[in-house]
């Protein structure tokens, strides 16, 4: 078993992370100390652990991720959620770049 925070450090995640994702019953501990509340995580849980980092990466919400998780979500969905997302970074992009002509724009003229 290892603590929250060994748990946490080989994730590259957050203690409190950690903890939003229990509450969310996203990525539950192995064990708490009744008395204590102290979380403990099994190793084997490091995978679903890094699934769950890599699809918040690609900018996937907690509900999204959670269907993926348990298999709610056919390969068709999932081409069609990750499609969908792509779209939305390449809104995002154009719109970065746009307010960075536009800074730019306005340094020339100072």
């Amino acid at each position: 078993m290892l603590t929250i925070g060994q748990f946490a450090q080989i994730g590259q995640v957050t203690h409190r992370m950690l903890r939003h994702w229990d509450t969310a019953g996203l990525l539950v501990p192995a064990h708490v100390d009744r008395a204590s509340g102290y979380r403990s995580y099994d190793p084997s849980q490091l995978h679903r652990l890094h699934r769950i980092v890599a699809l918040r990466q690609l900018g996937f919400g907690l509900d999204e991720i959670s269907l993926m998780l348990e298999g709610a979500v056919d390969l068709e969905r999932l081409k069609d959620l990750l499609q969908a997302r792509s779209s939305d970074v390449a809104a995002e992009y154009e719109l970065a770049t746009t307010r960075l002509a536009d800074v730019q724009r306005r340094l020339d003229l100072i």
